[in-house]
């Protein structure tokens, strides 16, 4: 399988399209937000065009109020890839911790979790959720105490990321990071990558006229539309990057402008975080690093359509 990654904004979905109607293949998404129906816009899902042109999966899996995980969907994808080991597939996205899930042996099975419903689970989750409401950061700071290599990978604002971390501690009974150094993942499909990272200064642009481009689209509309048929602005989904802001315009009297700005300096934020992770993460030898994907040379184009093409599947 051949994935197309990198932050957001910088032509991943165009190159992932001419792509896929070079060589017949379908698309997986790899976005944690395009698997919610009815969050579009704000997501940049393909148009209903782009999906009768090319087939896609992974797109609208769950309701804004259900729960979706990163080892979900690599379920859902390694499913499909099992169920039709030789069509050819193409990966489009910037979420890297589901390429990562799917990709990538786990060096915990998560079969023997349990379920964010059990009592046990939720227990946990509401002591820290109301620890971390009455002193922000307290789960950052719990997850460093007790695995700071592990906390050392996420973001201080990911709290979402730290509580899934310091709830495997509690599980696990040690710190996560020791029991992946004792069974360090490994790839288990024949992946290639293409990597597209715009610099610095252009990127910041980009983003800038895509978030303009998607509020000129209705995506405030849309947000207004979820709200109206009883989605909660707590609900992950509608947390994500740009609802949340639209949300507080529409429900606390946020300024409009003044949460556009927000949405723009958080997606830069958001992209920088993504060319970190994207940067250490992905398979040196097996991925090509390009700032347009237009820049191709012609035979190394060909190349990735002839390993398309080629795919064998699961590793």
């Amino acid at each position: 399988m051949l994935a197309v990654v990198g932050p957001t904004a910088t032509g991943k979905s165009d190159a992932a399209m001419e792509l896929a109607a070079a060589t017949g293949a379908r698309i997986f998404a790899c976005d944690s937000v395009q698997v919610y129906r009815g969050l579009d816009i704000g997501s940049a899902k393909p148009s209903a065009d782009d999906r009768r042109r090319v087939p896609h999966a992974l797109i609208d899996l769950v309701d804004p109020d259900e729960e979706f995980s990163a080892g979900r969907y690599a379920s859902q994808a390694l499913e499909l890839l099992e169920g039709d080991a030789i069509a050819p597939t193409i990966l489009c996205g910037g979420t890297g911790l589901y390429l990562q899930s799917l990709a990538w042996t786990q060096s915990i099975d998560a079969s023997g979790d349990l379920s964010r419903e059990d009592p046990r689970r939720r227990e946990f989750e509401a002591h820290w959720e109301a620890r971390e409401a009455a002193a922000p950061g307290a789960v950052a700071r719990e997850l460093a105490r007790r695995d700071a290599a592990t906390a050392a990978g996420i973001h201080e604002k990911n709290v979402v990321r730290a509580m899934r971390a310091l709830w495997l501690c509690e599980r696990l009974g040690q710190p996560v990071s020791e029991v992946r150094a004792q069974n360090p993942p490994r790839l288990r499909i024949d992946l290639r990558c293409v990597y597209i990272e715009a610099p610095a200064e252009r990127l910041r642009a980009q983003i800038e006229a895509r978030c303009d481009a998607m509020m000129a689209k209705g995506w405030l509309g849309e947000v207004e539309k979820l709200l109206a048929a009883g989605y909660h602005p707590a609900l992950k989904s509608m947390r994500s990057l740009g609802y949340k802001q639209l949300c507080a315009h529409l429900e606390q009297g946020a300024d409009l402008d003044q949460a556009v700005d927000d949405i723009k300096r958080e997606t830069w934020a958001y992209a920088r975080r993504q060319r970190t992770w994207f940067r250490h993460q992905l398979p040196e030898a097996r991925t090509t690093r390009v700032e347009r994907f237009a820049d191709l040379a012609p035979t190394e184009r060909r190349s990735l359509e002839h390993f398309v093409l080629g795919k064998e599947g699961l590793a």
